[in-house]
């Protein structure tokens, strides 16, 4: 007889193997557990390398070009525009304004976003339109007039129709089709109107460009094919050194987006890992269970004379293998992510997701699964290892509690600190990656140490009288009792979503209630300097106009600070806000009502010496500006210089026209500029005092407060939803752990229904018993959350909001309400198979 083939696996991956044959269904919470956290992981890393993807391949039609040259206010010079044309095959001129246009079918303007493109335009891309009309046709010159095309948004508000006059300043169009896709409108979380897009050639019949104007200048160049824009843009900065422009070109077409991506990206994958590290603890219970639930197999191999090692294999094979299955699920759903997400995110990407496989993003996913899975899996299996055939024996009454070898002990500690290095310098921001782990293991702690307090706690306090009570009371106390495990892992989510939905209440009550008794109706933009006396006297004759306010205005950039460049400074600062974009200046004689100086003086009214500004005081602080020092400004193309002669605390939330610098009298009186001023109106009044004056003065731009307040409050509702969305990820981390922890006490809480039962207890008292154990961890939980939850919102508006706190009963309640039945339901849904139990069957296998 031939001897059978002796298999060449290792004994311990045969015996692990033949163990698993026997069913997983202790490894359901393991692998979903895996499934959640590597998916989420996998899905952000997924849809960012998509998104970069589509970035890089339609970079040049974001731009508008492979160069683009942005200047506000002021065209580019002749002999610029000679440069762009002899220098590239082709150029694109586009000017863009905020301006007030009139459908003829509605009784007041809308505020919209105009747009003037040559025939040109676009270089790159394809504007689409509804009906599918070439853009150049839909903007050419019919039965006497110009044609526009506008966003969905502009018909909806007005209730106009493709067909219909729309009124411009002092020109009138036809609107000729609805813009579907603008490839160079990048998707942003906030505008203050719809697009409305005409030919340039229009543009000056609008009458809204004049000297003083607020527009933007953007020339678009398409160079040779292979042409090296850097050195494009390095030739055109030697050409034209002191030009007061901004370059980009397609390598960094849109860097905001990239950045959104990224900061975005980051967050999501803290967020997995957090997930993660949460649904650890349901994979320590698991693998701890499992082993627990294995101790007549360990010890008859141990009898038979199977080592510690062995023993470490054989279940360290099974807990590999389904770590790799949970794994492998979760980075096919992560994968997926380009095919599913488009229809959720609609248009808040500017490209289109094309689906990939990322092999990079998904190696990275299933490192942090494995690392994970070694970190919370080794503590379990180590005790296994270590005990002798006796010692497991005993367990089944008094489980070990002796440490890992040290060994194991190095494995787990290194697990740990390589998620913690993946974590911060996986991240966009090292720095912020790193506040959050330590926040996040700092509440994790905090939430170990109290649930574990709590539980002292129960344990101290007198026994109580009633026996449904007591019974529930010890069922959460005794050895082996999940119930700090579940406290851990569903509270901090449910803190999460408390700390949430106090943000949102805090902020939103900010924004719509903590404004001033006398909030401007409306503000009222690039008035001419012709217009002003006009603009005053119209308030004036309006009824309902209680109060307004009008200063000058002129836009400028800063060129230096002391002597340092804007670049350098930059750098310093970490491109502060003020050095990056360009401000609107004004000047005044006299110092404002609502101006607090806090260093320095006020000037004279009279003053006529050297120029002098006031700036604000944070803006100082944050960049280091004394009295006394020379800040350089480039306004109109010339630079002006001038010391600081005080600072001033800014009230930004009065919602007043206030601004960072203000010039004293005798620099800017005779350039070019515009008037802004605000008015206090009766509510019953505003829709009169727009229409008059939107109809006297055509050219001036309104902005509505209260529509204002309205796109702010629902960015913020949005921000809310996408937030508390995620915190809800953490939730269900949560809800797995106690899943697992419900069906682990499954035998445990079989061997006590039958007990109680034997006692004269009926399946009614088993169940009351059952429901107040749960009543009161759903309760415990809710409580250390709703805490936690609060201390980090209060925390968050006192300190870094630097608002005032109000606790919002309402969405705690809810948060808490929503907690506390998830914890019973999940709990009676887990032990209702064992009330049915009858007892004898049990007692006869016990």
């Amino acid at each position: 007889m031939t001897p059978a083939p002796r298999s060449v696996a290792p004994l311990s991956l045969r015996l692990a193997l033949r163990e698993l044959r026997g069913g997983l269904k202790s490894f359901r919470v393991f692998v979903a557990v895996l499934v959640l956290g590597v998916s989420i992981i996998a899905a952000v890393g997924s849809l960012s390398a998509s998104l970069v993807d589509g970035l890089r391949a339609n970079a040049r039609a974001l731009l508008g070009g492979d160069v683009e040259v942005d200047i506000n206010n002021v065209p580019a010079s002749p002999e610029q525009i000679a440069y762009f044309h002899a220098q590239a095959i082709e150029v694109s001129a586009v000017r863009g304004l905020r301006a007030m246009a009139r459908p003829a079918s509605a009784t007041l303007p809308a505020l919209v976003e105009l747009k003037a493109v040559d025939a040109a335009y676009p270089l790159y891309g394809t504007v689409k339109l509804d009906p599918p009309l070439d853009l150049q046709e839909a903007l050419a010159a019919k039965d006497g007039g110009g044609g526009a095309v506008a966003e969905r948004e502009l018909f909806e508000r007005t209730g106009a129709r493709v067909g219909d006059r729309i009124t411009v300043g002092e020109a009138s169009f036809t609107l000729r089709a609805v813009i579907l896709e603008e490839p160079d409108r990048t998707a942003g979380p906030f505008s203050l109107g719809p697009r409305l897009m005409i030919a340039d050639r229009d543009l000056a019949a609008t009458g809204l460009v004049v000297l003083g104007s607020l527009l933007s200048y953007e020339y678009r160049m398409r160079l040779a094919a292979g042409a090296d824009v850097q050195a494009w843009q390095t030739a055109l900065r030697a050409a034209f050194p002191d030009a007061p422009w901004r370059l980009r070109n397609y390598t960094a077409a849109q860097p905001q987006v990239q950045r959104f991506v990224d900061r975005f990206g980051a967050f999501l994958i803290l967020v997995g890992l957090t997930v993660l590290v949460l649904g650890g603890v349901g994979v320590a219970n698991a693998v701890q269970n499992y082993i627990h639930s294995r101790t007549e197999t360990i010890a008859t191999l141990k009898c038979l004379g199977a080592d510690g090692g062995l023993i470490f294999r054989v279940y360290f094979w099974q807990v590999g293998a389904l770590a790799a299955i949970g794994i492998a699920i979760g980075l096919a759903v992560g994968a997926m992510a380009p095919l599913l997400a488009p229809p959720l995110i609609g248009d808040a990407v500017p490209v289109p997701l094309e689906f990939a496989i990322h092999p990079g993003a998904l190696a990275v996913s299933a490192l942090y699964g494995a690392l994970t899975t070694a970190l919370f899996a080794l503590w379990p299996l180590s005790r296994a290892r270590e005990i002798p055939a006796a010692g497991l024996f005993r367990a089944i009454v008094a489980p070990t509690r002796r440490l890992p070898r040290t060994p194991d002990l190095a494995l787990m500690v290194g697990a740990g600190a390589i998620l913690i290095v993946m974590a911060i310098f996986g991240a966009g921001n090292p720095m912020f990656a790193a506040w959050f782990i330590a926040g996040a293991l700092g509440v994790l702690l905090g939430f170990r140490l109290a649930a574990l307090a709590v539980v002292r706690v129960l344990r101290a306090l007198p026994r109580p009288r009633n026996t449904m009570t007591r019974l529930a009371v010890a069922a959460l106390t005794r050895p082996g009792a999940p119930t700090a495990n579940v406290m851990l892992s569903l509270g901090a989510g449910l803190s999460v979503l408390v700390a949430v939905a106090l943000l949102d209440a805090n902020i939103t009550r900010e924004v719509r209630n903590e404004v001033p008794d006398k909030v401007p109706a409306f503000f009222f933009l690039d008035i001419q300097a012709d217009q002003a006396e006009a603009f005053d006297a119209l308030l004036r004759a309006t009824p309902g106009v209680e109060s307004s306010e009008r200063v000058p205005t002129l836009r400028g950039r800063v060129a230096s600070v002391g002597g340092v460049s804007n670049e350098e400074m930059r750098q310093r600062t970490g491109g502060h806000w003020w050095l990056r974009q360009e401000l609107t200046l004004t000047y005044a004689a006299a110092q404002p009502d609502d101006a607090v100086v806090i260093g320095g003086q006020w000037w004279p009214a009279d003053y006529a010496g050297a120029p002098l500004i006031s700036l604000d005081a944070e803006v100082a602080r944050e960049l280091g500006i004394k009295m006394g020092d020379s800040v350089a400004f480039t306004i109109l193309g010339r630079e002006i210089a001038a010391s600081v002669a005080n600072l001033r605390r800014v009230d930004w939330e009065g919602m007043g026209l206030n601004f960072t610098v203000i010039f004293a009298p005798g620099t800017l009186e005779r350039a070019p500029q515009t008037h802004v001023a605000s008015a206090v109106v009766a509510p019953a009044q505003e829709t009169p005092v727009f229409a008059a004056v939107s109809a006297a003065l055509p050219s001036v731009t309104i902005i509505r407060v209260k529509d204002l307040i309205e796109r702010v409050t629902g960015l913020i509702t949005q921000i809310g939803t996408a937030v508390r969305g995620v915190s809800l990820l953490t939730i269900a981390a949560g809800v797995l752990v106690l899943a697992g922890a419900v069906a682990a006490g499954r035998r445990q809480r079989l061997y006590d229904s039958v007990i109680l039962k034997v006692l004269g207890a009926t399946r009614a008292d088993v169940l009351r018993a059952t429901l107040l154990e749960y009543a009161i961890l759903g309760a415990l939980t809710v409580v250390l959350a709703a805490a936690a939850g609060t201390l980090a919102a209060w925390s968050t508006v006192t300190f870094l909001m630097e608002m005032e706190f109000a606790f919002a009963f309402v969405p705690v309640a809810q948060a808490g309400a929503g907690g506390l039945v998830l914890v019973v339901l999940l709990g009676l849904a887990g032990t209702w198979t064992v009330l049915s139990q009858r007892p004898a069957p049990v007692l006869r296998t016990a």
